[in-house]
């Protein structure tokens, strides 16, 4: 494994496991006297708010100085804000860190999918990267309950620590490329291993962001290249799985113990690591992938009103094999941090507002019924043609 995989691939296990972490302790983390729902709620969105604002701006600052480097930023937030989470009980930096946690997830996936998508091996690499993102995610989750006896920040620091070692074999890597020379530097200070332009700036060109041309090929990647059927599923997938899986604890509280609920969410990880690894090592077509998670995704959803076990299993396998097919459709029309950016917008900004959106019609209309046209909703994607 190459240096630059073995980063992208500690870093991501390390960012996911940090963020989930700090979920089942909320309550705790917000302090006694300010427990309360509104306080937890701004914990828990202050990391999602951050990475939403971020990761178009970060994807574009990829494309300008180079992958690798902001992956780093990433990396280097990620840190920041895990030491001050361990070692501060200020309700105000806590807030400040996890929105900076944010950042750092904003910082270092578009420049990550970007790299991982030049490179020649990229689908396999895509479902190993997705399979640790997963497993991140899960893990945090899991080790944040059973070690919050020893201290509600044990997690915490655990990931902190993880995500130290990532950011040592950063500097590890910096170092070889600063020591290997000015002509070694142009070669590889992209991250990526074919040295596409898209990855950094050529030598001698500027730095500086110009926000009407990216816009501007930002809204051409939308209108002519078909990039919009890829973020519109993107923005349905995410946002109406995001919507039951929000909704289910309040749904289920009268046929599943906590217990239950917890095995039937931390299923959906699982799930999602098996096909995310499946779909990366197959030679199906990214196309049919798309249509796979899409298809055993609104059918988790169907079922989640009888067989809640079956129902997030399909979700978690159906947005982990989807998401390898989408990234791959993405890469066929631009692997460039812009793209990359747009690209996770879209899956973040399902997983913010379809869920809030959604909510607003469980009261006139009922869960069932709600679940079941998302679902519906979540099919009609299958219609969609792509070039």
């Amino acid at each position: 494994m190459n240096s630059k995989k073995l980063i992208l691939y500690s870093s991501v296990f390390a960012i996911q496991g940090l963020s989930n972490a700090a979920i089942p302790v909320l309550p705790e983390l917000a302090g006694e006297g300010n427990a309360s729902p509104a306080v937890s709620s701004l914990l828990y969105s202050g990391y999602f708010i951050g990475a939403l604002l971020t990761l178009l701006p970060f994807g574009i600052l990829a494309d300008r100085i180079g992958n690798l480097k902001v992956a780093g930023l990433g990396i280097t937030l990620t840190v920041i804000s895990g030491l001050f989470i361990s070692f501060s009980d200020n309700l105000w930096i806590l807030g400040i860190s996890r929105f900076v946690e944010g950042l750092g997830c904003g910082a270092f996936f578009p420049a990550a999918f970007s790299m991982l998508a030049e490179w020649k091996d990229s689908k396999r690499s895509l479902g190993e990267f997705n399979f640790l993102l997963n497993a991140g995610l899960a893990a945090g989750v899991f080790f944040s309950g059973m070690l919050a006896e020893l201290g509600i920040k044990t997690a915490i620091g655990i990931f902190t620590i993880l995500a130290g070692f990532s950011f040592t074999l950063l500097l590890i890597e910096a170092w070889t490329l600063i020591s290997s020379g000015s002509t070694g530097s142009k070669k590889k200070k992209s991250g990526t291993s074919n040295g596409k332009g898209a990855s950094g700036n050529q030598p001698g060109t500027s730095i500086t962001i110009e926000p009407a041309g990216y816009l501007k090929k930002a809204r051409k990647a939308f209108s002519e290249s078909g990039f919009w059927k890829i973020w519109g599923i993107s923005v349905l997938l995410y946002g109406t799985t995001g919507l039951l899986t929000s909704n289910y604890p309040e749904y289920s509280a009268d046929f599943l113990t906590k217990p239950e609920l917890g095995l039937a969410i931390s299923a959906s990880y699982i799930a999602a690591m098996l096909s995310s690894l499946a779909a990366g090592r197959t030679s199906v077509d990214y196309k049919n992938i798309i249509r796979t998670g899409i298809i055993l995704a609104a059918a988790g959803i169907l079922l989640s009103v009888k067989a809640p076990l079956m129902a997030f299993f399909l979700i978690g396998a159906g947005g982990g094999a989807a998401v390898i097919g989408l990234i791959t459709a993405v890469s066929r029309i631009s692997s460039s941090g812009l793209a990359m950016g747009l690209f996770n917008t879209g899956i973040y900004a399902g997983l913010g507002l379809v869920p809030v959106f959604g909510s607003l019609l469980i009261d006139p209309f009922g869960y069932e019924t709600v679940f079941l046209g998302s679902s519906l909703v979540l099919l009609m994607m299958l219609f969609i043609k792509f070039e």
